[in-house]
């Protein structure tokens, strides 16, 4: 299913308003201690030193899960010596069944207010059968490849990141 590119102008439709509504509520993200097997995955090397600043997030909504987790890596331990800031990284297994426009500045939005990120990463999966599409639409909305993330990247993702 191709994704299409996002348009200038936003909708004003139901299905719009209640796919961002239903990401900025409170009531379909659940948090956890630990850092999920996503962080892993995505950070094979940084191994359980790094995991224990790595929170799990999972965003629910009709039709799609995201999984995810906040890294926050204290600038005193030695850990942080990009000096990057608090980030929700966002696995995109499943963005292709949501508008993703709107499930993109959802996601900023609970980012920013609710999980106190400065910044917002989405882990591409280069054997998705719409890679090339993700990577369009995220970089005509304003997103940027990461090239200097906190740990090495399992080659199999490509990071593209925007800033709140």
């Amino acid at each position: 299913m191709p994704v299409n590119t996002p348009p200038l102008t936003p909708d004003v439709d139901s299905e719009s308003s209640s796919i961002s509504s239903s990401l900025s509520s409170l009531a379909d993200v659940d948090i956890t201690p630990d850092a999920p097997e996503f962080f892993s995955q995505l950070f094979p090397k940084a191994g359980f030193r790094a995991s224990v600043f790595a929170k799990g997030v999972v965003i629910s909504e009709v039709g799609a899960r995201f999984e995810g987790f906040v890294l926050d890596l204290p600038k005193e331990k030695g850990l942080n010596n990009l000096n990057l800031p608090r980030t929700l990284y966002v696995n995109s297994k499943g963005a292709e069944n949501v508008a993703l426009r709107e499930s993109i500045v959802a996601m900023l939005d609970l980012a920013d207010e609710h999980l106190a990120c400065e910044a917002l990463v989405i882990a591409l999966d280069k054997s998705s059968p719409n890679f090339g599409g993700l990577v369009h639409a995220l970089m005509y909305v304003g997103g940027t490849p990461v090239t200097k993330p906190p740990f090495e990247v399992d080659p199999g993702y490509v990071l593209v990141g925007l800033d709140i």
